[in-house]
C-alpha cells in the first residue's frame, strides 16, 4: 500500500469528451470550461483530503451555528472548499487550503460530465462523491435536498446574463426547476409568487448573492426573501456574507497555508517587509476578483480595514501532471462540496478538481488550452495508485 498521497491524471481527448458529453443528452456545457482527463486519487490522497475538511468544519462550528444568523429559517447547508497542491519537503505534495464559500456550486455540470466521464472510462466503482445511503441514486438524493418537488425556484441576479448559466440550465434538466431572476418573483402570503408564470414556489434553491447587487438593490432582494417566511431552502443567502475566504482567518491552519485579518498580521507592524511571502485576498470578492499575488508593501498598508481582506503566506504549487498533447504542466485545487444536514454527519457531495497552467484555477483566470478545466476527482480505494 502506498502511503503518500497520490493523484493520476487519465488522459480522455477533448473529441471523445464532447461525443460523451452530447451522448449524455444534457444541455451544452461549453467545452472550453472542461479539462479533457478524469483524476483518480489513492486512498491515502482521500484520507487527507478528509482529515483536512474535518479540522476546518470543527474549527468553524461556531460561525455554522443557526443563531449567529438572525433570519428565521436560515441555517448553513452548504460549503465549498478549495485546496490546492503544493510543495512538501518529503512528500510528493501536501495540501493548502485556499479558500471557503458558502454556495452550491457547479452541482448540475458535475452530473453532467460524471455521466459522460462513465461512459469513457467505465469503472462503476470510482466514485467522485461519498457514497449515498441505501440505493438511491446521487441525483435522487440530491434531489430531496436541493429540490424536493415541483414548487422549487432557483433564484439568481440575471441568471441568463452569467457565465454560470450551464450550471443553472443542467438544474432545470436534472432537477425540473425554474430558474429565475430575482426581480421576477414577489412574496404572497409568505411563499414566492412568480406573476410572469402564475406559479407559486415553497421551496427556494438559491444562488443570490448579496454582495453582489448594488446598493439599490440589496435591500429590495433582502426584504423579498425576507418576506417569504413559509419557504424551505437550500443554500440560504444569509450564510454568503459570514462564511467566506475571510474565516480562514479565523482558523489555526499549518504554516505553509496560514491566513490572517491584515489588521492583525505580524507583518503590518514591521511595515510589510518582504511583500513577496504575501497573497492578498478580499473577502468579498471570487471569481479571480480582489485577489493581489504579487502585492508590494504600498499595496499592503492602504488595504481597507475592518475584516475586509486577507492576507496569507505564499505558497508554491507542483504540478499534477503534465499533458499529453502540449507537455504543458498542470496545476491543480480541489473543490470540495460538502453538504451539512441535521442528524448527519458532513457528507462529501461531490469532489471537483478545476485544473490550469498557470495555477489560476478561476475561470477568468484560466489560459483555456487542452488539459485546463473542471474534471472530476475520482476515487477507488480498491487502487493503492
Amino acid at each position: 500500500m502506498n502511503a503518500w498521497p497520490q493523484l493520476r491524471l487519465e488522459y480522455l481527448g477533448a473529441d471523445r469528451l464532447a461525443t460523451a458529453l452530447a451522448d449524455v443528452g444534457a444541455p451544452h456545457l461549453p467545452q472550453s470550461g472542461m479539462s479533457d482527463h478524469c483524476a483518480v486519487g489513492n486512498d491515502a490522497l482521500r484520507q487527507a483530503l478528509a482529515a483536512k475538511v474535518t479540522h476546518l468544519v470543527d474549527a468553524l462550528a461556531p460561525q455554522l451555528h443557526p443563531a449567529r444568523v438572525a433570519w428565521p429559517g436560515a441555517r448553513a447547508d452548504v460549503l465549498a472548499l478549495d485546496l490546492a497542491f503544493v510543495e512538501h519537503p518529503q512528500q510528493p505534495f501536501d495540501l493548502a487550503w485556499v479558500e471557503i464559500q458558502a454556495f452550491t456550486s457547479m452541482l448540475p455540470t458535475f452530473h453532467t460530465l460524471h455521466l459522460a466521464q462513465r461512459r469513457l472510462h467505465g469503472r462503476a466503482n470510482w466514485l467522485p462523491h461519498d457514497a449515498v445511503p441505501g440505493n438511491a441514486s446521487w441525483l435522487e438524493h440530491m434531489r430531496q435536498w436541493v429540490a424536493p418537488h415541483a414548487a422549487t425556484v432557483l433564484i439568481e441576479d440575471r441568471p441568463r446574463a452569467r457565465a454560470t448559466w450551464p450550471d443553472l440550465d443542467a438544474a432545470r434538466h436534472w432537477w425540473q426547476v425554474a430558474v429565475h431572476d430575482w426581480r421576477d418573483v414577489v412574496p404572497a402570503d409568505g411563499l414566492l409568487w412568480c406573476p410572469g408564470t402564475a406559479r407559486r414556489y415553497s421551496h427556494v434553491w438559491n444562488r443570490l448573492i448579496f454582495s453582489d447587487l448594488s446598493a439599490v438593490d440589496q435591500p429590495v432582494a433582502k426584504a423579498v426573501l425576507v418576506a417569504a417566511n413559509r419557504v424551505g431552502w437550500h443554500s440560504h443567502p444569509a450564510w454568503y456574507e459570514g462564511i467566506h475566504k475571510g474565516s480562514l482567518a479565523d482558523v489555526p491552519l499549518a504554516p505553509h497555508e496560514a491566513c490572517h485579518w491584515v489588521e492583525q498580521s505580524p507583518a503590518r507592524a514591521a511595515q510589510w517587509a518582504n511583500p513577496e511571502r504575501w497573497v492578498a485576498k478580499s473577502v468579498s470578492a471570487h471569481s479571480g476578483a480582489g485577489l493581489l499575488l504579487a502585492p508590494t508593501a504600498a499595496e499592503l498598508a492602504t488595504l481597507p480595514t475592518p475584516r475586509q481582506w486577507i492576507v496569507q503566506n505564499r505558497f508554491r504549487q507542483v504540478p499534477i501532471g503534465r499533458h499529453p498533447l502540449t507537455g504543458q504542466a498542470l496545476f491543480g485545487e480541489v473543490r470540495c462540496m460538502l453538504g451539512l444536514q441535521p442528524n448527519r454527519a458532513p457528507w462529501v457531495m461531490a469532489w471537483i478538481l478545476r485544473c490550469s497552467t498557470n495555477g489560476i484555477a478561476t475561470m477568468t483566470g484560466r489560459q483555456s488550452v487542452p488539459g485546463e478545466g473542471m474534471t472530476l476527482l475520482y476515487f477507488d480505494t480498491g487502487d493503492d495508485g
